[in-house]
């Protein structure tokens, strides 16, 4: 079951980079059925609760993580471009919305 969920993430488009030009930064999102969580593949890093629950206590990823590695094997994430004048204010919506959601 947990490999269907991320295979659906990935074929449905839940799985979105963010890039940013010219210097190249990448944010990864994925789409959750309450939130939208950001990832940092590199740092084994979700914004979602699972990810502070389960991962952090020794646990297996979250299927967030899962997806966005799916993603990045297959070439399947929705991507976006933008300049790297937005990077700080996208973070700063990202870091908002992970705080909202923790907080639920």
């Amino acid at each position: 079951m947990a490999a269907e969920r991320v295979e659906d993430a990935v074929s449905s488009g839940m799985v979105k980079l963010l890039r940013f030009t010219p210097s190249g930064r990448k944010l990864w999102i994925v789409v959750g059925k309450d939130s939208e969580y950001w990832t940092d593949p590199e740092l084994g890093f979700c914004s979602c609760k699972d990810f502070y629950f389960n991962t952090l206590s020794g646990g297996d990823r979250c299927y967030h993580l899962k997806s966005v590695a799916r993603a990045q094997e297959a070439g399947g994430a929705e991507t976006f471009e933008f300049s790297d004048a937005e990077y700080v204010q996208m973070l700063q919506a990202i870091a908002s919305d992970a705080e909202l959601t923790l907080l639920r």
